[in-house]
């Protein structure tokens, strides 16, 4: 007797699970999935009403009597310090006539207190319209004018703040507005037993910036778990926005040098050591396709093997001849490289500093670039008090995982950094999404920056204090949702590259269905 398998569009999302197989690549994904205000409803119903998601980090919430608002699509949802220290998550919604009780100190949400309000309401969750307030465990504590309601309507039980799950990992905290939801670390499996030795909960925010990107959320957390994109995009820069992912410290520095495969006259690609330029550009095939993808049951990682490609250093180079024809002196040729690092929030400053502190007879000029780059990670971090004894040559830079926790939490994490993202819709249009991105860092003995929190413009950012290369991905958003909307587009086909963009649909097949789509069925 074959098992029944679980209908996951109702109940909770305990126990789902997606596995990308060849079959899967024969299909056209449906681009109303992208477009569809009646998709993105039903995403809003049966996706983000029941999946654990992040929200923000403990630090954010320091004090007893201290809360950050979560917003997604309509709900907004209150997290709170209480008395006791613990977390608290509830429904952001007075039970009299539905006002909502708090605000966070920026348009998408954020942090705020309770301690400053006056008299009875200090430390009390409550509605400025008609003065209900409630405690830091959501039950009701000041009721004006009790006597005219009825008494059926004003129950505890009733006008009690709805709960929310809220559980913690490693300082990130998680919501879930299934009450009935599994436990977050089961959730999470195995992300937090892989990520372990990178001391998350040692890091602390240094940056968070928020965008409003022209696209569909999916867009973002797609682009993001593929390497197929890079060569157009970052390495050859058909977008002419500035090729940033080849200059010095950027992600695709070694690209900027042949990788051997072929030599001069071969499909025109550069030998080993040699600058490649638009006309030898360097092998499709030695850029994208040397990344891999992997699919969990719910989740998916991302990484590049090669420990030398992201090191901000081009692989193959001696510290001693990196120069070019802008900058022709090696140690300015570095020192560029860290401070674009530093701007794309790959390095931290204290990692600069220590750089700059040393002689010029400290530094090993005849010692590989990429392997100088790690070396300096490690002194510095280690004069900062921070071990990072345990992380392999492989996980100090670039992207030794980037695991992309279902359905919107994802970034590299790499020695003492983690650069996070976050997509989520934008209200009632699918064609936008609200785009975080945090920066963190382990700090030691020094105590962490204070928090910057900024909305920028996605076509118009600080590349001061953001990565410049985010413009090249940020360039197609409006191309990528303009073509969704083109009556000759059936669908979208994903290759075997992009099979963890694809497991992502896997996904939303079990939760919602197969709308929009024929369905063969076997």
């Amino acid at each position: 007797m074959v098992a029944k398998m679980k209908d996951f569009t109702k109940g909770s999302l305990t126990g789902i699970s997606a596995k990308v197989t060849d079959d899967d690549f024969k299909r056209l994904i449906p681009k109303e999935r992208f477009t569809s205000k009646e998709w993105l409803q039903k995403e809003y119903d049966l996706l983000w009403s029941r999946v654990w998601q992040w929200a923000c980090r403990e630090e954010e919430i320091p004090n007893n009597g201290d809360y950050y608002e979560y917003k997604i699509g309509d709900e907004s949802i209150i997290i709170v310090r209480s008395e006791t220290g613990k977390l608290n998550a509830f429904h952001n919604v007075c039970m009299h006539r539905g006002v909502r009780l708090v605000e966070g100190e920026h348009w998408w949400g954020g942090r705020g207190t309770l301690n400053n309000f006056r008299d009875m309401f200090k430390g009390k969750l409550r509605c400025v319209y008609h003065g209900w307030a409630w405690d830091l465990e959501g039950e009701i504590s000041h009721l004006p004018g009790a006597k005219d309601f009825a008494p059926e309507r004003i129950q505890k039980s009733e006008i009690c703040l709805r709960p929310v799950r809220c559980e913690t990992w490693e300082g990130f905290v998680f919501i879930n507005m299934d009450m009935d939801a599994e436990p977050l670390l089961e959730y999470l499996e195995p992300g937090p037993e892989k990520l372990a030795k990178y001391k998350i909960s040692e890091m602390r925010l240094k940056h968070h910036f928020t965008t409003i990107l022209p696209t569909n959320w999916k867009y973002g957390v797609e682009q993001y778990q593929e390497g197929y994109h890079v060569w157009a995009t970052h390495v050859m820069d058909l977008n002419d926005v500035g090729a940033f992912a080849t200059l010095p410290g950027g992600r695709r520095a070694g690209a900027m040098f042949g990788e051997g495969k072929k030599g001069p006259g071969e499909a025109g690609y550069p030998e080993y050591g040699k600058p490649t330029i638009k006309e030898t550009p360097p092998d499709p095939d030695a850029i994208g396709a040397v990344t891999v993808g992997e699919q969990f049951e719910r989740h998916t990682n991302f990484w590049e093997p090669d420990k030398d490609i992201q090191t901000g250093v081009p692989k193959g180079v001696k510290l001693c001849d990196l120069k070019d024809e802008k900058i022709t002196d090696p140690r300015t040729w570095v020192r560029t490289a860290m401070e674009n690092m530093v701007m794309q929030g790959r390095l931290a400053d204290y990692e600069l500093d220590y750089f700059n502190g040393l002689s010029d007879d400290e530094i090993p000029w005849d010692m590989q670039g990429p392997e100088f780059m790690r070396k300096n990670r490690r002194d510095a971090c280690t004069a900062q008090g921070i071990d990072i004894s345990d992380l392999e040559e492989t996980e100090l830079y670039g992207f030794p995982t980037e695991f992309r926790f279902f359905p919107n939490m994802l970034g590299p994490i790499a020695g003492n950094t983690y650069g996070l993202f976050r997509s989520r819709p934008h209200g009632d249009n699918p064609n936008e999404a609200i785009w975080d991105v945090y920066f963190m860092f382990r700090y030691g003995e020094e105590e962490p920056p204070e928090v910057n929190y900024e909305t920028v413009e996605w076509d118009n950012y600080p590349t001061d204090r953001m990565p410049r290369t985010f413009l090249q991905d940020w360039r197609i958003t409006p191309l990528y949702q303009k073509g969704m909307h083109s009556r000759v587009l059936p669908g979208c086909r994903f290759n075997k590259q992009e099979a963890n963009a694809l497991h992502t649909h896997l996904m939303l097949d079990k939760i919602i269905g197969r709308d929009f789509e024929e369905v063969v069925e076997d």
